[in-house]
């Protein structure tokens, strides 16, 4: 029996003016046929947990094609469709096929194609007809659509944030898969959707975090006779789409639930459950000038700023020089470290070589709409080629890189400027030039999460919140598309469901395909 496998990942954000095409996958992975196979061997990927449960079963795994990119904006539509089209082309060439899997995001957005992923399931459907399982892996921040619940026959998404099981979702999908076609389980699985965005920053699945809760409320659900998954989905905020909203899958055995009931109702509690705590995502966050202050405050050896506006791994440029300006301003001789993406300034800096002295002009050279460059006279400290391999999270074992990069010197600041930006696992980022961040009293990061991996107790954070391509306050965002009420710019006294569709009988619409 063969089943084939693909992945096809990246994470939009609608106020992001990132495009990524075929150059800007190859730079972290695009592969096809058997390289699939050898590029995910031995890393912590989707594919890879997918890959392993496929052949730990004893199937035959048909690679088709890698494509896994940082976040970003939008995705090129001929690049799209280049990959639209070799997938599905590939799956109809290798006919008749057992079953697919495929890892997928679960919120890529493109040019014009609206619900990308969906396209792809419906393809794929469409090909390999309604009686093949469909079984798909996706991100905690997956935008679930009614295309793709109507198309796939599993979807499966991560259980953590930070994310650390990247792998073990994709097996969990997988094995889903290989249950269907052993006929010892036949999913049905329903979507539930509430009108409400959160803010990422407030996201974590463990200690006492909002979702830690409903972690445990949906693995508890697992237990019960005949519930094979559920899945809840803060979903990725920053997308200008109607029927984006937080979600929740559940996956339940047919034998057991026929109409689909008891899914329709476990996905409903888990949901509400996360409306129910939708205040408690809401964190406390400064202007960067405040930040500067609070961290100069904190009794620690090291305290992280978290740049959350200007989040790479939520698909910003990287280039706001904002918390720079006020380190400047505020703490020019306090040790700081600052990394912003700027080929430009970069460049000017392996041109003028270590121990120059040059005139810089920093950031806003991608995204010019919420700051201005900072001038300031720097010294080359030194030169990187900039490349690294993540120690963990969903992209570990893989190979990253800022491209040409430099470390400049001012004062007790080290500015490091990149060539490209990079999802921020933990630190991997800076040691690739050189740099230890406990050796500094402030280290800036982009990112929304994973710096809650560095804290200690003499490690601490503070958030900034300003414009940007990944705000906090989502309710300062001028929405073109977004539909009324919804939160958090309406607080209903309960959820306005989405997904509100039901056939003659008043039932839920059946989702059961085998």
């Amino acid at each position: 029996m063969q089943i084939a496998v693909a992945s096809f990942e990246y994470e939009g954000n609608s106020l992001s003016l990132k495009l990524d095409g075929k150059a800007d996958f190859a730079r972290k992975t695009l592969c096809y046929g058997s390289e699939v196979l050898t590029e995910s061997r031995g890393r912590a990927l989707a594919i890879a947990g997918g890959i392993d449960q496929i052949e730990r079963a004893g199937y035959s795994v048909l690679p088709i094609a890698a494509a896994k990119c940082v976040s970003g904006g939008h995705v090129e539509d001929g690049f799209f469709h280049e990959m639209h089209d070799r997938i599905v082309h590939d799956v109809k060439t290798a006919m008749p096929l057992d079953g697919v899997y495929l890892a997928l995001h679960g919120a890529m957005i493109c040019q014009t194609v609206e619900d990308p992923e969906g396209a792809l399931l419906e393809s794929i459907r469409a090909t390999v007809g309604p009686d093949i399982p469909i079984a798909a892996s996706l991100d905690l921040h997956a935008h679930v659509t009614e295309k793709m619940v109507a198309n796939a026959t599993v979807l499966v998404g991560y259980e953590t944030y930070p994310h650390e099981d990247a792998f073990e979702t994709g097996a969990r999908a997988a094995s889903l898969l290989v249950g269907t076609l052993k006929g010892d389980i036949r999913p049905t699985m329903r979507m539930r959707k509430i009108n409400a965005i959160f803010p990422v920053l407030g996201g974590r699945t463990d200690g006492d975090a909002p979702m830690a809760a409903v972690r445990k409320r949906a693995r508890d659900f697992e237990k019960t006779d005949g519930v094979l998954s559920v899945s809840y989905f803060p979903v990725q905020p920053w997308l200008d789409y109607a029927t984006v909203g937080v979600t929740a899958v559940a996956i339940t055995d047919a034998a057991r639930d026929a109409t689909g009931t008891a899914a329709h109702d476990i996905a409903t509690t888990i949901v509400t459950d996360m409306w129910a705590r939708r205040h408690a995502f809401e964190l406390p966050a400064f202007s960067p000038a405040a930040a500067v202050r609070e961290a100069l405050a904190q009794d620690v050896d090291t305290s992280l700023i978290i740049d959350t506006p200007d989040s790479i791994g939520g698909g910003a440029s990287g280039d706001a020089p904002a918390v720079l300006a006020a380190l400047l301003d505020l703490a020019p001789d306090v040790t700081s470290i600052v990394c912003l993406v700027d080929p430009a300034s970069s460049a000017r800096a392996h041109e003028a070589g270590v121990g120059a002295t040059c005139r810089f002009r920093i950031g806003a050279g991608l995204d010019a709409r919420f700051h201005n460059p900072v001038s300031l006279e720097a010294e080359v400290d030194s030169v990187h080629k900039g490349d690294f391999v993540y120690t963990g999270g969903p992209a570990g074992g893989v190979a990253g890189s800022l491209g040409p990069s430099a470390v400049l010197r001012r004062g007790g600041m080290r500015i490091i400027v990149a060539s490209y930006p990079v999802y921020e696992h933990m630190d991997e980022h800076l040691r690739a030039c050189g740099i230890d961040y406990r050796q500094f009293r402030i280290a800036v990061f982009k990112n929304l999460m994973n710096y809650n991996k560095l804290l200690g107790p003499r490690t601490r954070s503070v958030a900034v919140h300003g414009p940007g391509s990944t705000p906090l306050r989502l309710q300062d965002v001028v929405w073109k598309n977004r539909r009324r009420p919804f939160w958090p710019a309406d607080d209903t006294d309960a959820p306005v469901f989405l997904d509100d569709q039901h056939d003659e009988d008043g039932a839920p619409e059946d989702r059961h395909r085998n």
